[in-house]
């Protein structure tokens, strides 16, 4: 039995070779132990501190573990919801004069006058309309008679209640012609009455089955202009400080922010007696530019943390895309290329035709990288007497040029198209905001391609109806059109409308089309409605007055840490406004409550 080196016992003298054998024994001996006890000792610590640092490692694995598992329930089991409290700043396009729903006109005086002023009837996050100051409404078996009852909590900001008297008094002031409302001329021969405090009766003059959507609009406090002239309304300093209004906010000021008066702010805070519910935001700024091309540097310095329908340029310059979201929700619009039929080129439906087939559709929906949508004719899908058996014919180059070589426009040495020795010169206008003048540049290179010359014009969007619309001073013109909830045209379509005071901005005229109007917006049974107004696309698709490019979107890019509305279809860009009083400065994470 080996024992260790120190239990050794005194060993005798031996002879001189054996003493040597027994001292290399004896150092092997040694060595064994030292190995065992003193080298293997050694390498076990070794072991151990392995085995300790192994085990730290896999509980600082399991740790980390922990903590992601525990993000990614967090995740799961909350929701981003708007914080309380906060001021949102919103950069919006155009000039503000006034914020009255009688005489609000450009984007920035519309955005205002929603904020400030609580619509008749709204509509819902379906588009479906519903009462925002209105608690119900009838009709009679006629059509023609319309009664609407107030909502009991509806108020104005002075704590006096909406009332009959207000509804009764704004639509008087809008029918008196010395008011100079925008909206004489829909409204002019409706009757309105109070029937009683809370109650009040609309009588048409012939039955108009989309009349309810006439009722998306503001009132105005009788108990606060009463006294004040009809033609001394629209001077009014009420008109650009409201005190007391009934919106969603209250109006503190409109200061100008520069010298030059090209960048307005309309300060506003929250409404706490607002027919929907309080707002959760404590404030709301909207910085109006006159120059479009402002707004960019607005968001990406931070003054705004919203930019309202941004146009491709400006999305262009915001620089990279994380910092941002960007949101597109289709509108009930329409862009068109406006054919004048009256002028000297168009006269002939051949010509017309000829344009259409050099459209190339989906080359102008590219330069929007698919973010807005085809119009195929003058309705949109979901409205009633919307076809897709019937729309205008796709691009098609070689027909486009048969077309006019058959109405006698052929083409010259040097390209270009001309009759009796003048040429195919086309008055092409739009005008400078959003992306117009890209949409107008891509239609005249597509139709270059057949031989068509131009003189085109952008104008100021300010100067367009007074220089352009009224004198109908243009050949071609490219131009957005609200079409609306309804399938109701009558103001685009119908020869009535073809004046310096209408909005037939091709100067159109069918007879039949004409009928088919008339007759659909007479009826309210839906199914005899379809039947006309399918009649009437197919007339329309036929004669050509005008070119569907697209249907425009409203895109609206914000910080990532702000929560505004949802994407969706709207009908009107101040409908983005829809659950206003929900957005917020800045997010938070809750769980749901169970």
């Amino acid at each position: 039995m080996k024992q260790p080196i120190e239990q050794l016992e005194e060993i005798p003298a031996a002879p001189k070779r054996s003493i040597r054998g027994r001292l290399r024994r004896i150092e092997r001996v040694g060595l064994r132990h030292a190995h065992k006890f003193i080298v293997r000792r050694f390498v076990n610590l070794r072991e151990v501190r392995r085995h300790a640092v192994g085990w730290l490692l896999l509980l600082i694995a399991l740790t980390a573990g922990t903590i992601w598992q525990a993000g990614v329930s967090s995740r799961a089991y909350t929701t981003p919801v708007a914080s309380e409290g906060g001021v949102y700043t919103e950069g919006v396009f155009g000039s503000i004069d006034t914020v009255s729903p009688l005489y609000a006109a450009t984007p920035a005086e519309r955005s205002a006058s929603r904020l400030l002023f609580a619509n008749l009837l709204t509509y819902d996050e379906h588009n479906d309309l519903v009462g925002e100051l209105v608690q119900n409404w009838q009709i009679d078996a006629t059509g023609k008679i319309y009664t609407i009852k107030l909502k009991a909590n509806a108020k104005w900001q002075d704590d006096l209640p909406v009332t009959a008297d207000d509804v009764v008094f704004t639509f008087n002031l809008i029918k008196d012609a010395d008011t100079r409302s925008p909206l004489y001329a829909s409204w002019r021969n409706i009757g309105v009455e109070k029937v009683d405090d809370t109650t009040v009766r609309f009588t048409l003059p012939v039955t108009y089955a989309g009349f309810l959507n006439s009722l998306v609009i503001g009132v105005l406090p009788y108990h606060i202009l009463k006294g004040v002239h009809p033609t001394e309304m629209r001077t009014n300093a009420y008109n650009r400080a409201p005190k007391v209004a009934n919106g969603s906010f209250q109006f503190q000021d409109l200061t100008s922010v520069d010298n030059n008066k090209e960048h307005y702010l309309v300060r506003m805070t929250a409404n706490p007696s607002y027919v929907m519910g309080k707002p959760k935001l404590t404030g709301f700024q909207l910085h109006a530019y006159k120059d479009s091309e402002d707004m960019p540097a607005a968001f990406t310095s931070q003054e705004v943390a919203g930019l309202n329908n941004a146009s491709l340029s400006q999305i262009g310059r915001l620089g990279n895309k994380e910092n941002y979201v960007r949101t597109d929700s289709p509108l009930y619009n329409g862009v068109y290329a406006f054919l004048k039929t009256d002028s000297p080129f168009f006269t002939d439906v051949q010509v017309r035709q000829a344009l259409q087939s050099a459209t190339d559709q989906q080359s102008i929906l590219k330069l929007f990288n698919s973010k807005v949508e085809a119009l195929t004719g003058p309705l949109l899908p979901g409205q009633i007497g919307y076809r897709t058996d019937v729309v205008q014919p796709g691009v098609n180059l070689e027909r486009a040029r048969q077309l006019l070589d058959a109405a006698g426009w052929t083409l010259g040495p040097n390209g270009k198209r001309q009759k009796n020795g003048e040429p195919l010169k086309l008055r092409v206008v739009t005008v400078n905001s959003g992306s117009y003048p890209t949409v107008a540049e891509e239609v005249m290179r597509e139709w270059a391609q057949i031989g068509v010359e131009f003189d085109s014009l952008v104008v100021k969007a300010e100067d367009v109806q007074q220089n352009i619309i009224i004198p109908r001073a243009y050949d071609v013109l490219i131009y957005e059109v609200a079409i609306g909830r309804d399938s109701d045209v009558y103001a685009y379509w119908h020869s009535s409308q073809a004046s310096s005071v209408g909005l037939n901005l091709s100067n159109y005229k069918s007879p039949k089309v004409d009928d088919e109007l008339d007759s659909a917006r007479t009826r309210l049974d839906p199914t005899l409605r379809e039947a006309k107004y399918k009649l009437f696309v197919q007339q329309w698709v036929n004669e050509v007055p005008a070119i569907a490019l697209y249907r425009p979107a409203l895109s609206y890019v914000q910080n990532k840490n702000v929560a505004t509305f949802k994407e969706r279809p709207l009908v009107d860009a101040t409908d983005r406004y829809y659950n206003v009083r929900f957005w917020a400065a800045e997010h938070e994470q809750q769980r749901p409550t169970r």
